[in-house]
């Protein structure tokens, strides 16, 4: 008598709760004699864990872990916060945290997944590559991990070290060993005139953070003073960022119209439009475009297709256009991260990848002139970029290499030193992404010369 009293207990609470947030919700259509059944199907089941499970358990870390599933079973990009996980949440848009330096998500397999490592990051140097599935943390296995868990995980104080084990697309299994360290983003990593005869620039954009536009305005403002005529904005595996950055940023190319807009079942549709003041003088442009190519960088992309404004070059983009927003619940100082909306360009099209929807035809952005990129020659660009990067730092520290290093310091991912001269491989590094950049570029500076047209 006593336990189904207790059962009943649960019922009444269950529904009392559960009914308040219903009755919370704009639109509550859903027949209250089946929602009901739910609740005591629900309490029955926390009741019996309470009961029954070999370990005793906390009446919290039950609801925390009915909440967690609820929203992961949703899509990859709802989640519950919990206090602790509140916190963290505006930590990319303060400029720096502690961590790796990778962009993750969860692939349509439940795997984590490397959308891309950020430059010049411990997991940059370390070797991580974009495309890799983290398989192992610290050992253990990553099947069905929640992203906030895997964050978690990953993250921890400056100096200490986490092993992951990492699956490449090529079927290579590695395992990797990185130095957690302060993470100071920063967006724009090349910024050089290419082409001086034709005064072609080069711009690659590596995420959208709250500093891109004034970064880019700067790097815009040098290669013109150095006689730029043209600009190539390079997005591969740029995985996006803040909404307002990638509006700002194309509102740099784009006169007037709408820039994005979001669509939802419970939201107001909103769109974003272009001002005049602050465009940059109407010089040609191609966007760069790959399957890293994701969220904030997809929109950018999207604006100047459907604007007209520039050429696309590369490949289908990766097709994450939704909208998070967070409710907060003060009771508990806790907090849901949900999916409200999609992006769609300015022209309607939808960006956002519904990967349990096998007919879906329409999503991410294609490019107006596709350049098919294997496997083997990304990971030729990624290391082509690493290579680069630290050829930058040793040039800024005129550094030499070091004799004696002291054992602690192994721990730590070195760069690689110089002491012999690199080998030199029979065929030099081609980016063929960024020559079918220019020769587009080229090619639309001479129809402007012409006075034809680029695109009809």
């Amino acid at each position: 008598m006593k336990n189904r009293n207790r059962e009943l207990a649960f019922v009444v609470i269950a529904v009392l709760v559960l009914s308040c947030i219903t009755l919370a919700g704009p639109d509550d259509r859903q027949p209250r004699g089946e929602l009901y059944g739910h609740y005591e199907t629900f309490a029955r089941i926390v009741n019996t864990v309470r009961q029954q499970y070999v370990d005793e358990v906390e009446i919290e870390e039950l609801f925390q872990n009915a909440y967690s599933g609820m929203l992961q079973g949703l899509d990859p990009y709802s989640a519950f916060l919990p206090p602790e996980e509140l916190e963290d949440l505006d930590v990319e848009t303060r400029g720096e945290f502690g961590g790796l330096g990778i962009e993750i998500t969860i692939n349509e397999q439940g795997w984590l997944t490397v959308i891309t490592p950020m430059e010049g990051t411990p997991a940059f140097e370390a070797g991580v590559m974009a495309g890799d599935i983290i398989i192992e943390i610290e050992g253990e296995s990553t099947q069905g991990i929640e992203l906030r868990q895997a964050v978690n995980k990953l993250r921890g104080p400056k100096g200490e070290p986490v092993t992951i084990t990492v699956l490449r697309e090529t079927g290579e299994e590695r395992e990797i060993k990185i130095v957690r360290d302060i993470i100071e983003l920063q967006s724009i990593k090349a910024a050089e005139i290419i082409d001086e005869d034709a005064g072609i620039g080069y711009i690659r954009l590596s995420a959208f953070q709250a500093n891109t536009p004034q970064e880019l305005d700067e790097a815009v403002a040098r290669l013109e003073d150095q006689g730029m005529k043209a600009l190539v904005v390079d997005l591969r595996f740029n995985p996006g960022g803040l909404l307002n950055s990638a509006i700002q940023v194309a509102d740099r190319f784009i006169e007037e119209g709408v820039i994005v807009s979001t669509k939802g079942r419970a939201q107001e549709d909103r769109e974003f439009e272009a001002q005049k003041e602050g465009t940059y003088s109407d010089f040609p442009v191609v966007a760069l475009i790959s399957r890293r190519s994701a969220s904030a960088s997809e929109i950018f992309a999207g604006a100047l297709q459907d604007h007209r404004r520039g050429l696309l070059v590369g490949s289908r983009t990766h097709g994450k256009g939704s909208v998070q927003t967070v409710f907060p619940f003060r009771e508990n100082r806790s907090a849901i991260r949900l999916t409200t909306a999609h992006y769609y360009t300015p022209s309607g099209r939808l960006i956002h990848r519904r990967h349990d929807d096998n007919e879906q035809q329409e999503w991410g952005i294609v490019p107006d002139h596709e350049v098919d990129i294997t496997l083997e020659e990304e990971a030729e660009l990624w290391n082509h970029w690493r290579e680069q990067h630290v050829q930058r730092i040793r040039e800024m520290n005129d550094e030499e290499p070091e004799v004696d290093q002291p054992d602690d310091e192994q721990e730590r991912p070195q760069l690689p030193h110089v002491d012999e001269a690199p080998e030199i491989d029979e065929e030099p590094f081609r980016d063929r992404g960024l020559e079918a950049a220019v020769a587009a570029l080229k090619t639309v500076m001479w129809t402007q010369q012409q006075g034809t047209p680029a695109r009809e």
